[in-house]
């Protein structure tokens, strides 16, 4: 196992290639493991290195660990769940692994059920793919695995872009539950790991408020805002959503449930403004991430303006604003800046009544910031 010698902030998983001293990145075997000391000597951890990635290398084990022990995957994945079982108990779809919040870094698993969709991004965990497969056949066992390598990370870290069953049985769309909702889901070719898991607690928080009003949700993606307020008893749900085949699954869920929702197909922006100022009770807004960078954040904040102003307008008197980002890269004291700056550039008022994040099946690491990444906002609009 290499030495690394570096100079790396205490207690975070990452180090960045300007913080190896020795040997010389170039050197660093990728995907290989490592044992990281800082300039004292002073054992750091073990994990896995990557030259050609800005991380060099990232730390997931003690010093009497190893990166290749196969049985460390199992209790890894063994303690995610238990996590889970506490956090979200009686569900059974949630994020069951959240990389670096799991110390499992570059491994993301969703589960629908007996259905999971597995993403890996960085190139030390795809060499040790088969481990991480050993293990999640023996923790939990799932009927079917997607493989979701598609994502431009993989590419940063020399990785090709692909997704397939990886193994098992997976049907065309899957079928979860969350708050109370039945959706369907493709994991396959829908977005990311199929569906947003980290807006649980924040839609439950929404659906005891919105019942017998009218109820929007912009950058729907499969609908979640729209029917859990509508199972919830709103009076009328409408969708906003780009998405063709998101689209059918929103109205295959509000089937499934025997729920009617108006589905708009279109861009959001353009659509929101087809409609009638103070027309709804509540508008959720939850967009994709503006800022993929540090360096697009400002470009960010100004569509976050932007698009809260068009939302804002819709929103009646009185009525509720549920406004989120998922930009880690985007300031939390910044967002909510836009966000009431839109507000009053269309007229409006806004008082916070709640901030929220991430669901705990999405665990935050402390002195981690990049674990760190939803901003969810409630507003009465006046």
């Amino acid at each position: 196992m290499l030495r690394v010698t570096v100079r790396s902030r205490p207690g975070h998983p990452w180090v960045f290639s300007n913080e190896v001293v020795s040997p010389p990145v170039i050197q660093l075997p990728p995907g290989g493991a490592v044992e990281v000391v800082d300039i004292k000597g002073r054992v750091l951890g073990r994990g896995y290195a990557n030259p050609n990635s800005l991380i060099a290398v990232r730390l997931y084990c003690n010093p009497s660990d190893s990166p290749d022990d196969p049985e460390l995957y199992v209790r890894r994945l063994r303690d995610a769940l238990a996590l889970r079982e506490r956090v979200v108990p009686g569900r059974r779809s949630y994020r069951l692994c959240a990389g670096e919040a799991d110390s499992l870094p570059g491994v993301i698993i969703d589960r629908y059920e007996d259905v999971l969709s597995v993403q890996i991004t960085t190139r030390g965990m795809e060499d040790r793919k088969d481990m991480l497969r050993a293990a999640i056949e023996a923790v939990v066992s799932p009927r079917g695995v997607v493989f979701r390598g598609d994502v431009p990370l993989r590419a940063m870290e020399g990785l090709p872009l692909e997704r397939s069953v990886w193994w098992g049985e997976v049907p065309a769309r899957v079928r979860f539950e969350e708050n109370g909702v039945r959706f369907e889901a493709d994991l396959i070719d829908g977005q990311k790991t199929g569906f947003f898991f980290d807006q649980a607690e924040n839609r439950a928080f929404m659906a005891s408020r919105v019942a017998g009003g009218r109820v929007l949700d912009v950058y729907a993606h499969l609908g979640g805002w729209a029917l859990v307020a509508k199972k919830h008893g709103a009076a009328y749900a409408a969708t906003i959503e780009s998405s063709a085949p998101a689209n059918e699954l929103i109205r295959g869920s509000a089937a499934l449930n025997g729920l009617e929702i108006d589905v708009l197909h279109g861009d959001a922006e353009v659509e929101m403004g087809k409609l009638a100022a103070g027309s709804f009770d509540a508008v959720c807004i939850d967009p994709p991430a503006f800022a993929k960078n540090r360096k697009s954040a400002g470009v960010a904040l100004g569509a976050y303006k932007r698009v809260n102003q068009a939302a804002a307008r819709l929103v009646k008197p009185g009525g509720l604003l549920f406004s989120s980002s998922c930009s880690h890269h985007v300031e939390a004291a910044r967002f909510e800046e836009s966000v009431v700056h839109g507000a009053r550039s269309a007229g409006r008022r806004l008082q916070l009544v709640r901030r929220g994040g991430q669901a705990p099946d999405h665990p935050i690491l402390p002195g981690v910031p990049e674990t760190e990444y939803l901003k969810h906002l409630v507003f009465v609009v006046r």
